[in-house]
């Protein structure tokens, strides 16, 4: 049907509200697709950082379990596998780590032999973590249990336990507890209705927050989830069902123990489209109603009113339209306003601009506010003593934070195009710039490298660098952002630290030296004064005193020998302590030594009183034992059980009376060796056996 050519004023008004109105339409329905763009954008970075900071704390927390299990297997009661030690041990580190679920060690055929908590015959064998340690000797990732010791869920990671030749005796394992995965996501503060989800290598759930029955721990995650995530690079984002039926944007991360190897961990985070894209939906929605609104009162103004004054002004009103199609956001009709006519049809027009420019005004906020944020960052990084660097994917700055002119005295902008070893002290080549070019082949991130450095005045100083990997939204690789600290006066105070202790070390060794060459001169004096002495009682009694002048010189004499300063092994002074008895060959003296010595080591308060005690016990077995015999045996046994030490001291000789009392004696010696192990805070015993006489000394470690 054709329009007649010439369409009355009513007509021709309405099809001019309709065309000022249509290109007001097109631009909030244009605005409303670009923030939806926007914020999709907004929302799968938001996500991908979520990821990332999840992946980043779980990484530190392994770091952690790392660094403990490194330091256990280290320790001698755990390397000698010392079963009541190992427990004690680890139920004290359990009550400190409560992240935690058990600490234990098993043996080379996975049988636990030591946990922090109770267990009773649980073998191991199966489980990855085990395998793995045992297959490659270094530290492992499980995937997800029940633990058979505490019956909770957990995620494994073990170590093996080596001996001194570097053998695997056993595997450290450490359990972390599943639940502190919760306390990660409420520290996020996602948008309503976002989710975490942590799986292991298996695609298994190990972590779903909020909680859902639907999602259990322990199971297999929606299957397409793990394929997107499994068939991805180290991270990426996709968008699909959930498997509680709502569409999310995801973002994911892996976590592995190394470059080369697999993924034991994934973090996905999902953001549901409702929640990302509920801003545009309600800022379209209210647009639109407005526009009609506005549509709906300037056609009735159009219907209604006519005439030639209406007529004059059309063009006017039509013009303004047209500029506001245009972008021109600031154009006004001119018009009065009015209630009525086209006063009124002027005003919504002039509304309707005013509204759309508001919106522009608030979109011009939200950048600023981004520009804002943006010099936030630049001002942190200014007040920070470290400068902050990025590097391009061949390993060449792009930027250098200013800071570095109080670090290292260069100009940041000299600096760019050069590449970190540039400004290599000389020697250094083999630190940072093989770890960056290491590093930049396997995409991995550098932590803490120490390298020394040429300033710009050619001093050398000390930097710790740490740095990620950063990707463009392909996933490709685009280079490195780190930091730089300078640790130059740590270094060396750390340095003087040491030489100072070795220092000390070096003194204290000289001073026990000192002290046993002083007790052996004393020692030689009392022998030259013997040669003066006729009295068969005092020449006993110098020797009796030599003696024993000789065993405490001993203590010293094993200490300035001993690795440490502050503790001795008790054997080994008791078989250095027998041949100054009783003669480098006991056989020429027609007597027979049975040694059974464990490898106990003690405090120097307490080496002292013990040696002078087990120096008395062995004087009176040969003075009394052996009296008017040609020969004789002595049998000595060392044990430490849960930290009693026991030395128990016989011979093959009458043995002792019946009702024999050592507190009772009446002689020095028996005094002497009553009231020394009352200062160990420990007790004398005697009696006889089959053989003869039994000593026996017990005294707590």
């Amino acid at each position: 049907m054709k329009l007649p050519r010439t369409p009355s004023i009513r007509m021709g008004l309405v099809l001019v509200t309709l065309l000022a109105v249509l290109p007001a339409l097109a631009l909030q329905l244009y605005d409303g697709l670009r923030q939806r763009r926007h914020l999709v954008t907004d929302a799968v970075n938001e996500a991908r950082r979520a990821a990332a900071a999840m992946a980043q704390t779980q990484a530190s927390l392994t770091e952690s379990t790392r660094l403990l299990l490194t330091t256990l297997t280290a320790m001698p009661e755990v390397k000698r596998l010392d079963v009541p030690a190992c427990g004690s041990l680890f139920a004290s580190l359990l009550n400190r780590n409560p992240v935690y679920v058990n600490i234990l060690a098993v043996n080379r055929q996975g049988d636990i032999l030591a946990s922090g908590l109770p267990y009773g015959r649980v073998n191991l064998a199966d489980r990855k973590h085990f395998i793995e340690a045992m297959a490659t000797g270094g530290f492992s990732a499980g995937e997800y249990i029940i633990s058979r010791t505490a019956y909770d869920p957990a995620f494994p990671f073990s170590l093996p336990i080596t001996d001194d030749d570097g053998r695997i005796v056993g595997v450290l394992t450490a359990a972390v507890r599943l639940t502190t995965f919760d306390d990660f996501f409420d520290q996020l503060a996602l948008p309503a209705g976002s989710m975490l989800g942590i799986t292991d290598h298996n695609g298994i759930r190990l972590s779903y927050r909020p909680k859902n029955p639907a999602n259990p721990l322990g199971a297999p995650i929606k299957e397409a989830v793990w394929r997107e995530m499994e068939a991805g690079g180290e991270s990426g984002v996709f968008h699909q069902p959930g498997s509680d039926g709502h569409s999310r944007y995801y973002a994911f991360q892996k976590l592995s123990l190394g470059p080369d190897r697999p993924p034991y961990m994934y973090f996905v985070i999902g953001l549901p489209d409702a929640t990302v894209l509920a801003p545009a939906r309600d800022a379209l929605r209210r647009n639109l109603l407005l526009l009609a609104a506005c549509a709906g009162l300037a056609l009735s103004v159009a219907w209604f009113l006519g005439g030639a004054v209406i007529g004059k002004r059309l063009d006017r009103i039509a013009a303004t339209a047209d500029r506001i199609g245009q972008g021109d956001l600031a154009a006004r009709t001119g018009v009065p306003h009015g209630d009525t006519g086209i006063g009124r049809v002027a005003k919504t027009l002039d509304l309707m601009a005013s509204l759309l420019s508001a919106n522009d005004a608030a979109r011009d906020q939200a950048l600023a506010a981004l520009r804002q944020s943006q010099e936030r960052l630049v001002h942190i990084a200014a007040s920070m003593a470290d400068w902050i660097w990025e590097t391009d994917a061949d390993g060449r700055y792009v930027y250098v934070s200013p800071k570095i002119r109080q670090g290292l005295g260069y100009d940041p902008v000299s600096l760019l195009g050069k590449h970190p070893g540039d400004f290599l002290a000389p020697g250094e080549e083999d630190t940072l710039g093989h770890s960056l070019a290491r590093a930049g082949k396997d995409r991995g991130p550098i932590h803490e490298r120490i390298s020394w450095r040429l300033a710009s005045d050619g001093a050398r100083r000390c930097i710790m660098t740490s740095a990620v990997p950063w990707h463009d939204e392909t996933g490709r690789f685009q280079g490195y952002r780190g930091v730089d600290k300078d640790v130059t006066e740590r270094v060396r105070a750390e340095r003087e630290l040491r030489d100072s202790l070795a220092e000390k070390d070096i003194l204290l060794k000289e001073i026990h030296h000192r002290v046993k060459n002083n007790l052996q001169i004393i020692s030689g004096l009392l022998y030259l004064q013997e040669e003066k002495v006729r009295d068969p009682e005092a020449l006993e009694t110098f020797r009796e005193s030599r003696s024993r002048i000789a065993s405490m010189a001993l203590v010293h004499e094993e200490l300035y020998r001993s690795a440490s300063l502050s503790r001795i092994r008790l054997d080994d002074y008791i078989r250095d302590l027998l041949p100054r008895l009783f003669g480098p060959d006991p056989q020429k003296t027609n007597l027979t030594i049975d040694n059974r010595l464990e490898a106990v080591d003690v405090a120097i308060e307490k080496a002292v009183p013990a040696g002078l005690a087990i120096n008395e016990i062995l004087t009176n077995a040969f003075k009394h034992a052996f009296r008017g015999r040609p020969s004789g045996s002595l049998r000595l046994r060392l044990t430490e059980r849960d930290g009693l030490v026991t030395v128990a001291i016989g011979d093959d000789g009458p043995g002792l009376p019946p009702d024999f009392r050592p507190e009772e004696g009446e002689t020095l010696g028996l005094r002497l060796i009553v009231n020394l192990a009352r200062q160990l805070g420990g007790e004398i015993t005697a009696a006889n056996d089959a053989e003869g006489a039994v000593f026996t000394l017990a005294f707590p470690k």
